[in-house]
C-alpha cells in the first residue's frame, strides 16, 4: 500500500473501510501469504465461488455468506471530541479566514465467520495479525493520529446464521477534520422556508 496514496484526501469512513478490505483481500488472495495452515485452503477470489467472502458488513453480505468462511468489515459510530474552544484555532498575524478543527474518534470491527469454532478463531487470528502489522501504514496513509487494535471479542454463535461462529476484532482510530471559514464569504441572512416544504 502506498503510504501517501490517501493522505491528501479529506477524512472518509468509507475510505477507511476500503483500505481494510483491500489489505484483507490481497492477503487472502495469495495462498502463500497465509501463515496459518488451517486457513490456507481459504483463498479469496473476486468471483461468487470464492473460498471465502470478504465484504463490508450488510444484510446482503450476511445472506451471501452461506456456509463459506467470511470476513465482514463494519464501520462503527464516529464521535467528535472538542479539544479547543468553539473548535477554532486562534492564529496571530494577517492570515485570512478563520481556521477550525475537531477530533474524530472512530472504529471498525472485523468479523471472522466460520462453521467451526476453531476455524473462526484461526481466521480471526490471521486477519487481526495482518491489520496489526499494517497499522503504522494505515495510520500514516490515511493521516490518522492513531490506529490500533482495541479488542478481540469472544467467540460466539452468529445470530440467525444457522450455526456459524464469529469472532469480532475492533480497531480504533483518531482522525482530525479541519476547515477554514473565509472572511469574504457572504453572511447567512435568511433561510428559505420553501426548502423545508420541498417547494424549491
Amino acid at each position: 500500500m502506498d503510504p501517501l496514496a490517501f493522505c491528501r484526501v479529506r477524512f472518509s469512513p468509507l475510505l477507511a473501510t476500503g483500505v481494510i478490505l483491500t489489505l484483507l483481500r490481497e492477503h487472502f488472495g495469495n495462498k502463500n501469504a497465509i501463515s496459518d495452515p488451517i486457513v490456507q485452503r481459504c483463498v479469496w477470489g473476486s468471483s461468487d465461488i470464492s473460498d471465502i467472502l470478504i465484504e463490508s458488513s450488510s444484510n446482503e453480505s450476511l445472506i451471501n455468506v452461506g456456509q463459506r468462511p467470511a470476513i465482514l468489515v463494519r464501520r462503527n459510530n464516529i464521535t467528535s471530541e472538542r479539544r479547543i474552544i468553539n473548535d477554532e484555532v486562534l492564529t496571530i498575524g494577517g492570515q485570512r479566514g478563520r481556521d477550525f478543527w475537531i477530533q474524530l474518534n472512530g472504529s471498525h470491527t472485523v468479523f471472522s465467520i466460520a462453521t467451526k469454532p476453531a476455524y473462526a478463531e484461526s481466521l480471526s487470528n490471521e486477519a487481526t495479525i495482518l491489520l496489526t502489522q499494517y497499522a503504522p501504514q494505515i495510520k500514516y496513509g490515511l493521516c490518522f493520529k492513531d490506529f490500533q487494535l482495541r479488542e478481540i471479542g469472544q467467540l460466539s454463535l452468529l445470530e440467525g446464521s444457522g450455526g456459524q461462529y464469529v469472532v469480532p476484532s475492533t480497531f480504533s482510530y483518531i482522525a482530525t477534520f479541519e476547515w477554514t471559514l473565509e472572511d469574504d464569504l457572504p453572511p447567512l441572512r435568511h433561510i428559505d422556508v420553501r426548502v423545508l416544504h420541498g417547494l424549491d
